[in-house]
């Protein structure tokens, strides 16, 4: 169960309201335009957390997952840890950032390895890349063995993050030209509710290490939302406690789906372990931060501290 969901404002955010498709979602709804912009039509975008599937039957075909080299903690019966499993189940295209291929190695592969309902075979990446200053000779052996292609891009202007998501761009540069040429509908269309259906990028383990690297990973997931292979991309990172969620600058509309599990006042984590059941989703809490731009207006709704735009977002605020 992630502890908390942060969303990262990109200029402007407003209404977040319970979802009326499914008791266990919540609906958040970010109109990130100012009265002028409302006049004139605007994007309007739908980001489905990825532990809703297959309750919302998202779209596991153009999903992609970036491993950070950070551990992949085994939970106490030696299952993988629940927020990766589900990200690895939900996603086609695998990426490695260099000593990212470690611990997946290490989780499913080597003597620390877990015993899951994933087969461990299965977890084979995609493409491993980075400088390859990290990953290790027995671990590179093993994936080149599996046919595995391992990508060396040596340029230290970026971090193995940036190289890993330079591999997504292609990749989804490569599908939206397959879906506009197989048919008339691609990942930019609208659905039956003029909601803009779009791409997902899942970066697993941006947290829990160097406070640098943490804000690195936050500015990566910035600095990439803001280029044109990536306008109709949903990026967010994940560990196992806690999610960040991008959302682009005004104007677009975004509905934000996401899984929220019923926690009763006084539960607690050893009643939670206890359960047989694990919940896996976001929330209890949620967190707003502005990133790149002062947030002239912000309106919420549905939480139980509203704001109703009356003061502006911004760091030093």
């Amino acid at each position: 169960l992630l502890s908390n969901i942060t969303i990262l404002l990109s200029s402007a955010f407003s209404a977040t309201r319970p979802s009326a498709e499914s008791p266990s979602a919540k609906t958040i709804m970010s109109d990130q335009a100012s009265q002028e912009e409302r006049r004139t039509p605007i994007t309007r975008r739908r980001y489905y957390s990825p532990f809703l599937s297959p309750l919302h039957g998202s779209n596991t075909n153009s999903a992609a997952l970036i491993i950070l080299n950070t551990p992949i903690k085994s939970t106490a019966n030696r299952s993988l840890p629940d927020v990766f499993r589900v990200l690895w189940k939900s996603t086609s295209f695998h990426v490695c950032a260099d000593g990212g291929a470690n611990r997946l190695y290490d989780a499913t592969i080597g003597p620390s390895s877990s015993d899951d309902d994933i087969e461990n075979d299965a977890l084979i990446p995609d493409l491993i890349t980075g400088d390859l200053d990290s990953i290790r000779p027995d671990v590179r052996s093993y994936y080149e063995q599996k046919g595995v292609p391992i990508v060396c891009v040596e340029d230290q202007n970026y971090h193995d993050l940036d190289k890993s998501l330079m591999a997504v761009e292609k990749w989804i540069e490569k599908l939206t030209t397959t879906s506009s040429s197989s048919s008339s509908s691609s990942n930019g269309d609208n659905d039956s509710n003029g909601f803009n259906q779009s791409s997902q990028a899942f970066i697993y383990g941006g947290f829990g290490g160097r406070f640098d690297q943490e804000m690195a990973c936050i500015n990566t997931l910035y600095s990439w939302g803001q280029k044109e292979a990536f306008q109709q991309t949903q990026m967010s990172i994940f560990d196992e406690e806690t999610g960040v969620i991008l959302l682009p600058e005004a104007p677009i509309t975004n509905e934000i789906l996401i899984r929220f599990p019923d926690v009763e006042e006084g539960d607690d984590n050893e009643s939670r372990e206890k359960s047989d059941q694990v919940e896996v989703g976001e929330g209890p809490t949620c967190g707003l931060i502005p990133i790149g731009a002062r947030c002239e207006r912000v309106y919420t709704s549905g939480l139980k501290w509203n704001l109703d735009g009356d003061l502006p977002l911004e760091f030093g605020g």
